[in-house]
C-alpha cells in the first residue's frame, strides 16, 4: 500500500526535517497514564458524525511498587468520571501489570461501560494451543511460587529474590492475573468478546469509517511464542543470548518442580527421581546415620566432628568433618527455578495481543505490542493481507505497517529482548515517529531490572524519533519541561510543533496526530 507522507520543509539543519502538525485536523490521540512501571493507554478518535470512539489497552501496575494500589484508584477514578463509556478494551496478555486495575479497581470498572473487550486467541477457552499454553503455565506458575518458599528456607535469599521479582508478574497470590484476566473479559456486552488471531482481515468500526485495526500477534506457533530472545546482534545493545529458547523443558521441570514441593508438604505425589526407591535413603533417615551426618549434613551442632584415625605409618591424625554442608545436593534442583522464571515470564509476553491501528486516509500506523517478545515480532515478518476488490486490491504486510508507523508504544517497559532491530525498529523509516515508554526506571532497579529500559534502546529511540520520546518517570510536571527535553540537533520550531501536540503532567501524557 502506498504511503501519503506528511508534507514537510527543510528546517536548514542536515537530516532534520519538520512536520506540519497543524496541516490537518486532530485524527487520533494517545494518552499514557503516568502512574508507575505498568500498561493503562487510551486511544481516542473523533466520530465523523460525532462524538468520539475509545478504546483502553491494559489498566495495571507491577506487584511492590510503591503506592501502587493508591496509583491504581486514581487512574481508574479519572477513566470513570472522564471516559464512563469505552468502545473497546484491550486486554494484551496475563501479567499484573497490566491487569491488576481489574482486581483492585473492579467495583470502579463495574460502575463503566463496555462494549467490546478484545483479547488474544491465547485466551480461548476452545482453542487446543491455547489450552495447553495455559496448563503448562499455571504449573510453571505454582511451582515456582513454592520454589520461590524452598529457596528461602534453604537459605539461598538472593536466589530467591530474583525468582520472586519474576513470579510477581502473575500477582500476590496464585490465580491473581487469572482472575483480574477473567474479570476484564466479563465486561464486555454480551456476545462482544473477540478472540484476536493474526489471520483476522483488518477490523473495521461503525461509525469509524477512517480507521482500521489489524491484528499482528501473538503467532499462531507454539515455537514462536517460546522464543523468546533475539538472534545474535538483532538486539539494541546486549547480547540476549541464544535465539531459540529453553521453554520447552518448562513443562516437565514445572512437574518436578510441583511434586517435589507437594512431597515436601506430606501430600504423596509422586516424584520424577532417576533413582528406583529401593536405592534411596530418605533424607531425614541419612541425617541419623553417621557417615551422612559427617560427610554430607554438616549439622551436627555442638558435636565435635573430629575423627581420630591412624595414617598407613600408624600416625594418629584427626580429620575435621565440620562444614560439609557444601556436599549437599538436594536444594540444587532450585536452581532450575530462575530459568524457569524467565522462560514463563518471556512465554506469557509472547501471548500479548498485538495491534497496530491505522488511519486509512494518510497510513499512517500506531502499533501497540503489549510485552511481545522476538518470537512474536519474527512472526509478523509472513503476515500479509489481500484487501479491496480487483483490480483495486492491495496487499498490506506486516513490514509494511511497520513502515508506515509514527506511534510506537515501547514492549515491556523498554527491556533487551522486547525491540528487534533488523527486523524491529529499523522498519520503522517515518521521519515523524513518537515513542511512548511506560517505565519507572527507579522501581526495575528496586525490583532488580537495573537495565530496564536498556540505555542503548532508548537512545536509538532518541535518534530515529528526532528526540520524541515520553516517559513515565520524565522529570516533566509541565508542558513547559518538555522544552528541556530537546535534543541539540533539532530546531527550537520542530520541537515547538511536536510539544504543541502533547499534554502533560504528573497524571499523564497525551498526544494527538
Amino acid at each position: 500500500m502506498a504511503t501519503k507522507k506528511t508534507a514537510t520543509k527543510k528546517t536548514g539543519k542536515p537530516g532534520i526535517t519538520k512536520a506540519d502538525a497543524n496541516a490537518k485536523p486532530h485524527r487520533i490521540s494517545v494518552r499514557m497514564y503516568r502512574h508507575g512501571l505498568g500498561d493503562c493507554f487510551l486511544i481516542t478518535i473523533p466520530k465523523p458524525a460525532g462524538g468520539e470512539f475509545r478504546m483502553l489497552i491494559d489498566c495495571g501496575i507491577v506487584l511492590g511498587a510503591d503506592g501502587a494500589a493508591q496509583s491504581m484508584q486514581k487512574v481508574v477514578a479519572h477513566l470513570a468520571e472522564k471516559t464512563p463509556h469505552i468502545d473497546v478494551l484491550v486486554v494484551t496478555h496475563e501479567h499484573w501489570d497490566h491487569v491488576s486495575g481489574f482486581s483492585q479497581q473492579a467495583e470502579r470498572f463495574k460502575g463503566m461501560t463496555f462494549d467490546n473487550v478484545w483479547v488474544a486467541w491465547t485466551e480461548d477457552p476452545t482453542d487446543p494451543l491455547a489450552k495447553k499454553l495455559r496448563s503448562e503455565r499455571r504449573a510453571a506458575e505454582n511451582a515456582l511460587r513454592m520454589a520461590v518458599t524452598r529457596l528461602g528456607l534453604a537459605g539461598e535469599d538472593e536466589s530467591a529474590g530474583r525468582v520472586s521479582s519474576l513470579v510477581s508478574f502473575f500477582g500476590a497470590s496464585a490465580g491473581s492475573t487469572e482472575a483480574a484476566m477473567t474479570f476484564a473479559k466479563g465486561l464486555a456486552a454480551t456476545g462482544k468478546l473477540r478472540f484476536c488471531k493474526p489471520a483476522d482481515p483488518p477490523v473495521q468500526i461503525d461509525g469509524l469509517p477512517g480507521v482500521r485495526f489489524w491484528v499482528l500477534g501473538p503467532p499462531r506457533n507454539e515455537k514462536l511464542i517460546k522464543r523468546s530472545n533475539p538472534a545474535k546482534g538483532d538486539a539494541y545493545g546486549l547480547d540476549a543470548g541464544p535465539g531459540g529458547s529453553q521453554a520447552f523443558l518448562m513443562a516437565a521441570a514445572a512437574r518436578d518442580l510441583e511434586a517435589i514441593g507437594a512431597a515436601a508438604a506430606g501430600l504423596d505425589v509422586p516424584i520424577q527421581d532417576p533413582f528406583d526407591t529401593e536405592q534411596c535413603i530418605p533424607l531425614e533417615r541419612a541425617r541419623q546415620i553417621p557417615f551422612f551426618e559427617r560427610l554430607y549434613s554438616g549439622d551436627a551442632g555442638d558435636r565435635s566432628l573430629r575423627e581420630k584415625s591412624a595414617d598407613e605409618q600408624g600416625e594418629i591424625v584427626f580429620q575435621d568433618y565440620r562444614d560439609q554442608a557444601w556436599r549437599r545436593i538436594d536444594t540444587d534442583w532450585l536452581g532450575a527455578s530462575e530459568t524457569m522464571a524467565l522462560q514463563l515470564d518471556s512465554a506469557t509476553n509472547n501471548t500479548s495481543l498485538v495491534l497496530a491501528v491505522e488511519l486509512v486516509e494518510s497510513g499512517d500506523v500506531l502499533l501497540f505490542p503489549g510485552d511481545a517478545q522476538a518470537g512474536n515480532w519474527l512472526s509478523w515478518q509472513d503476515l500479509s493481507w489481500t484487501i479491496g476488490e480487483k483490480p483495486r486490491e492491495k496487499i498490506v504486510t506486516g513490514p509494511d505497517l511497520m513502515a508506515r508507523t509514527v506511534f510506537y508504544k515501547v514492549g515491556h517497559h523498554g527491556s533487551h529482548n522486547a525491540t528487534l532491530r533488523a527486523k524491529g525498529l529499523e522498519l520503522m523509516v517515518r521521519d515523524d515517529l513518537v515513542a511512548m515508554v511506560p517505565v519507572n526506571h527507579k522501581m526495575a532497579v528496586k525490583k532488580g531490572w537495573a537495565k530496564m529500559p536498556l540505555p542503548d534502546l532508548i537512545a536509538r529511540l532518541r535518534v530515529k524519533s528526532h528526540g520524541r520520546v515520553l516517559c513515565i518517570d520524565d522529570k516533566v510536571k509541565t508542558k513547559d519541561d518538555l522544552v528541556g527535553l530537546k535534543p541539540n540537533n533539532v530546531a527550537d520550531e520542530d520541537w515547538r510543533n511536536f510539544i504543541d501536540r502533547v499534554e502533560a503532567d504528573e497524571f499523564y501524557y497525551e498526544i494527538t496526530f
